[in-house]
């Protein structure tokens, strides 16, 4: 089924911004995409029940992430893309449906894979062993990448984010999951998230990993990541939406990326 398109336009004016939204946030864009301004005007956001926002009730990161990168008074247009339950390969069908909509996007935000490995998880008798999970994780971190290289030669700004968790977290895991189904979701994180960012780092400048783990879990790993996910202990509440926003504001205005002049 061809995606839902929801186009969500966002307007900040000046004194008009809600206090949870940074008054200025470092945007990177190309310059000839948005007239010189150093600001994006388009974003795009591509995946799962992640970016869309499922169980939060919320404003999901890429409504954040696009209120953030907004000038005062102008406007941002964000496409929501994602869908509820995608994996990597709806993904990419979404991409080829849209791929000539790309040339007149700065930011393309993407999350996906977990939907295609999570049922290793909960659905498997008997549970994978570490060769079949790194099989699977391969697989779908392949597709991803091979997305990634559909959307950057529009010149699209494309982030990729990972996942703190495939599957639940936190106390929800701990009652839900049978010690050895918490192992194979623990190598089904690693796995896929380790081959991401490698995938990532060989696209080149053009596209930007961002790693949640330690959004969620910390540096060290021992971070309770449940501050941040909903009730449910698979998707993120607001405060973890926030969070994700905030990391994806990060990677955009870090010194890796192309900075645009008032970026302090």
């Amino acid at each position: 089924m061809r995606p839902l398109r929801v186009f969500a336009v966002v307007l900040l004016l000046l004194g008009s911004v809600a206090a949870s939204l940074p008054e200025e946030s470092g945007a990177v864009t190309d310059s000839t995409r948005d007239g010189g301004s150093g600001r994006p005007t388009r974003v795009v956001s591509l995946g799962d029940s992640v970016p869309t926002g499922a169980q939060c009730n919320c404003s999901p990161f890429p409504v954040l992430v696009a209120a953030d990168l907004a000038a005062p008074g102008q406007r941002v247009g964000l496409e929501q893309l994602a869908e509820d339950g995608a994996t990597s390969d709806d993904v990419a069908a979404t991409v080829e449906e849209n791929l000539s909509d790309f040339s007149a996007t700065d930011v393309v935000l993407l999350e996906a894979g977990a939907n295609d490995v999570a049922d290793l998880v909960d659905g498997s008798d008997p549970l994978p062993d570490e060769q079949q999970v790194d099989a699977a994780a391969a697989e779908a971190v392949a597709t991803v990448s091979a997305t990634v290289g559909r959307i950057a030669p529009t010149g699209a700004r494309v982030v990729v984010l990972d996942y703190w968790a495939v599957g639940l977290d936190g106390a929800v895991a701990d009652q839900e999951y049978t010690p050895a189904q918490r192992a194979v979701q623990e190598q089904l994180t690693d796995s896929f998230d380790d081959r991401l960012q490698a995938a990532v780092d060989a696209e080149g400048a053009r596209v930007t990993f961002v790693g949640l783990r330690q959004v969620f879990h910390g540096d060290d790993g021992s971070l309770d990541p449940a501050p941040l996910l909903a009730d449910d202990g698979d998707h993120p509440n607001a405060e973890g939406q926030r969070a994700i926003a905030d990391a994806v504001l990060a990677a955009l205005s870090s010194e890796r990326a192309p900075r645009s002049p008032d970026i302090r």
